[in-house]
């Protein structure tokens, strides 16, 4: 396979738009309600020392990515075996991404539309991203990331009248549980998802160029939550936000300036699907990376558009309804993600440690 390079600028945009893909719609609230806020930082930073594992991988391993690197450490048969539970993790997030899109369309947006409609447009379109390159990829997502970011900003100001403060107060008062449970939850989604982008760490540039990454995407996508989840309480306040499937969306319906610019909504919906273009992308060329490692090809491009499909008639069985949906992001995903994003990093990384600090032994012996 040829060599792919993807700058740090991109990177920086794909790892953002990554993380905040379905966040910017779904919603981050749980039961912390108006304290979500200290959710999320706590939630961050759990998430430090899991991107300082990810990016001492990369100095570990320069010019490899996951696949490489589980193979190297644990063997052509164990290293494949978990090799293909990271193709499904990323078959699987990029196809509950797509769902996400789905129920939105069908609930909200395209409600007389076949839900496989607007998926398969979706999820083609990925597939010829991916096949393109990943320098597409990062080249659309650094446009995006600008485009996202003006959008958003403009949001903002143009929802500040609708501010009411009070739903900020009293602070804490569900006590701590709820807190700590909606933190973990945020952990594993969306920040430590980030875990895909450790199937593209050979297309990075430099040995520190994936801390850059990781902690940028951290910081930036991060912030970008941080404001999200303040408009839609603000204008929503906690008890109509837990009951909602969209937030963002119906939040941004009540920005209305004057007489003449009302219905904005769908510059949210926009956003949203550009970031899920970004994450669904990602996690279809991540797939098609391993797929091709695994069974070795010659190129990963080869089974690009198998996998996409495959990709979109699983986001198209995988609930039953909105309700198993929501259930399934807010409670079990929080444990089944746990192996993908946290134990096997940790393993490989302390494997990786051991065998880097007897080859330095052996290189220091007389």
């Amino acid at each position: 396979m040829n060599k792919e390079i993807l700058p740090s600028g991109q990177s920086i945009s794909i790892a953002v738009l990554f993380i905040i893909g379905s966040s910017l719609f779904m919603g981050v609230t749980g039961r912390s309600g108006n304290s979500a806020w200290i959710s999320l930082l706590i939630a961050m930073s759990l998430s430090v020392p899991l991107m300082f594992v990810y990016a001492r991988l990369h100095v570990l391993f320069p010019g490899k990515n996951l696949f490489d690197m589980l193979i190297a450490m644990f063997g052509g048969i164990a290293g494949r075996i978990i090799s293909c539970t990271y193709i499904w993790y990323a078959l699987h997030l990029g196809a509950l991404v797509l769902r996400n899109f789905g129920e939105f369309s069908e609930t909200v947006a395209l409600t007389e539309t076949p839900m496989i409609a607007p998926m398969l447009c979706i999820g083609l379109l990925c597939v010829w991203t991916v096949y393109s390159g990943i320098e597409v990829l990062g080249r659309s997502a650094k446009f995006l990331l600008l485009f996202t970011i003006m959008i958003l900003l403009l949001l903002q100001i143009l929802a500040i009248p609708k501010f009411e403060y009070h739903h900020l107060k009293p602070v804490l008062d569900s006590g701590w549980s709820p807190i700590l449970a909606d933190a973990m939850g945020l952990f594993t989604f969306p920040f430590g998802e980030i875990v895909i982008f450790l199937g593209v760490l050979r297309a990075l540039p430099g040995k520190g160029s994936a801390k850059k990454v990781f902690f940028s995407g951290l910081l930036m996508g991060g912030g970008v939550i941080m404001v999200v989840i303040f408009r839609n309480l603000l204008i929503l306040g906690p008890d109509i936000l837990s009951s909602l499937y969209f937030p963002a969306y119906v939040a941004v319906s009540r920005i209305n300036v004057g007489d003449f610019l009302t219905r904005i909504e769908g510059s949210s919906a926009i956003l949203f699907v550009t970031a899920l273009y970004i994450k669904v992308s990602l996690c279809l060329y991540v797939a098609s990376i391993g797929v091709a490692k695994v069974f070795k090809l010659k190129s990963y491009r080869s089974v690009v558009l198998q996998l996409g499909l495959l990709m979109v008639y699983l986001a198209d069985f995988i609930y039953q309804d909105i309700m198993q949906m929501q259930n399934f992001a807010y409670h079990t995903y929080k444990i089944y993600a746990l192996p993908f994003q946290v134990f096997f990093p940790l393993l490989l990384w302390i494997v990786a440690e051991i065998v880097a600090s007897k080859v330095k032994q052996n290189e220091s012996a007389p």
